[in-house]
């Protein structure tokens, strides 16, 4: 039986804030965008609309929940960037939030059985390749609200560990180690994306500190 209970899914081109959604172009700058749409079919060459819902389909039928993930009890929410390119091919995939390596190595495969099932995006009426980044929450509750309830508890759990150790205890190594689990479960949480960054500009990684903050006040994205 499929434990991959909830997939939810956001997706971004590039660093526009577009996504697949009933409107199929957007205008920055009077340059007419559409964003790289997933068809589900090999080969697909039809510049047509495509129904938004193909991906998240596609992505409930195939993904399983890893054996060894499902017997951790690894739960959490998998950022995952990818180019999609002229030819409607998956390049560059790169995991931007993981919640463990063999639900990396899944969300990986499946979505490199989608090569040839995109329509590109468009720019100016021409082909170009693009960026997407996929959200999928893994979990194994009975619904959305128990992964909800659990997530955050989980979550807070994390942050108050985290915070003590880093505030009281002056351990940011095993204070950031807590916060990126608890970022894991609650993924957009200002408390948790503020006290880690503090925890990275501390241990020297200015660059990841940044990246923190930024989602912490909207301006990034995971």
């Amino acid at each position: 039986m499929k434990k991959l209970l909830f997939i939810m899914l956001a997706i971004c081109i590039c660093l526009l804030a577009v996504g697949q959604n009933d409107t199929p172009k957007v205008s920055l700058d009077e340059v007419a965008i559409s964003p790289p749409a997933f068809t589900g079919i090999k080969n697909y060459v039809d510049f047509s609309n495509v129904d938004a819902n193909y991906l998240q389909r596609y992505l409930s039928e195939n993904i399983q929940y890893p054996e060894k993930a499902e017997r951790c009890g690894r739960e959490g929410t998998e950022v995952i960037k990818f180019n999609v390119n002229v030819q409607g091919k998956v390049t560059d995939i790169d995991i931007v939030n993981g919640v463990c390596p063999e639900i990396d190595d899944e969300l990986i495969r499946v979505l490199e059985s989608t090569n040839g099932m995109w329509k590109p995006g468009i720019k100016d009426g021409i082909p170009v390749a693009m960026e997407q980044e996929v959200s999928i929450v893994f979990s194994l509750s009975g619904n959305a609200e128990e992964t909800n309830e659990k997530f955050l508890k989980v979550a807070t759990s994390c942050f108050t560990q985290g915070a003590e150790c880093f505030f009281e205890k002056g351990k940011s190594k095993k204070a950031e180690r807590l916060l990126t689990r608890g970022i894991t479960y609650m993924l957009y949480d200002q408390s948790l994306l503020l006290v880690r960054g503090l925890c990275r500009y501390e241990r020297g990684n200015v660059a990841g500190a940044r990246e923190d903050w930024s989602c912490f006040i909207g301006t990034g994205n995971y």
